[in-house]
């Protein structure tokens, strides 16, 4: 565990990412809303098939109440040397909450039923914070190791970021706070070169060959499903798939 925070950036480095981004998404940020937040999320089958999902780590109390981040080893947004290991805050992470698999109270469903955000439409779908609210307030264990310890599971792992949508496009593609945290690509192809030439900063642009490939087996850059969202004005903002469609690690706006 480690406590929750976000260093300065620097005016320069900012300047450069905002430019950097604005090639690999192909428009620029100054695009979406400045005043809204924006989250990155781990999500997808690999959560599922490592176990990471019902990992009893996220709901130790510092975690869901926002104090300290976790790293899990199962979660990686690349499995090369020099990417640093994904922090998550649990208390703004996704959980769902299987309201048939044990007998809760009714007072706790209905609350529960008020805070869902993108639930299934069967099972409700809520933040850590809540969740480690509404289970103090009804005395609901779900460390347990029966019911309704096995009622639950991490759905969207949510990336330490600072709520900017630049700070979410960073670490998405798994950056530091500045130049030392770049760790450059191989040599790509020439379509992949050609996405990101406009990129100035040497060192940024190096680092972008590996997110800026709708083909790759590695982290595929979901080109399609992005645009569709910026013409339906929907969240989506960017949206990465890995390992062939194991994981995805989006970036979209949120509510407040």
């Amino acid at each position: 565990m480690s406590v929750l925070s976000t260093p300065a950036v620097d005016d320069d480095w900012e300047r450069s990412l905002t430019q950097a981004f604005g090639v690999l998404l192909g428009r620029p940020l100054s695009d979406f809303d400045p005043g809204a937040e924006y989250a990155v999320h781990y999500s997808g089958n690999w959560l599922y098939e490592t176990g990471s999902n019902t990992d009893p780590a996220w709901l130790e109390p510092a975690a869901l109440a926002g104090r300290e981040t976790r790293t899990d080893e199962n979660l990686l947004l690349l499995d090369e040397v020099g990417y640093p290991a994904l922090r998550f805050d649990a208390s703004r992470s996704l959980f769902e909450i299987d309201i048939y698999a044990a007998e809760f109270p009714a007072a706790f469903k209905e609350e529960l039923a008020a805070v869902d955000l993108a639930g299934s439409g069967r099972l409700p779908e809520v933040r850590g914070i809540d969740l480690a609210r509404l289970t103090a307030r009804h005395g609901v264990d779900l460390t347990s190791s029966g019911p309704p310890g096995n009622a639950w599971c991490l759905t969207r792992a949510r990336i330490v970021s600072d709520g900017t949508l630049l700070d979410a496009l960073r670490a998405a593609t798994g950056m530091g706070q500045g130049p030392d945290g770049l760790v450059p690509s191989g040599t790509a192809d020439a379509e992949t070169e050609a996405a990101i030439a406009a990129v100035e900063h040497p060192g940024i642009r190096a680092h972008l060959r590996a997110f800026c490939d709708p083909g790759s087996d590695d982290i595929a850059l979901c080109l399609h499903s992005m645009r569709k969202s910026w013409e339906e004005n929907g969240p989506l903002v960017a949206e990465w798939q890995g390992a062939v469609d194991q994981y995805e690690i989006t970036v979209q706006q949120v509510g407040a």
